[in-house]
């Protein structure tokens, strides 16, 4: 039973600090960081749209993760 506490309590981190760091990359009103990866060139609309589409899904997926992790501590440690 330990071994599902440490294996749950990595996943609980890891995703939780993904998290953080897919929810600072988003673009605010001005950009964000985001572009920087997007290729923020005079053309580059259509590359920075398809790297916010991933970061959404990363940060869902991440999300997810924690929640589904979260929920499994609560049982494990209850």
């Amino acid at each position: 039973m330990d071994v599902l506490k440490y294996i749950m309590l990595a996943f609980f981190f890891i995703s939780s600090v993904s998290m953080v760091v897919f929810v600072l990359l988003h673009s605010g009103k001005g950009g964000g960081m985001s572009s920087l990866f997007g290729g923020a060139s005079m053309g580059g609309a259509a590359g920075t749209q398809i790297v916010q589409k991933n970061l959404d899904r990363m940060t869902i997926a991440s999300a997810v993760t924690f929640v589904i992790s979260t929920l499994i501590l609560i049982f494990i440690y209850k």
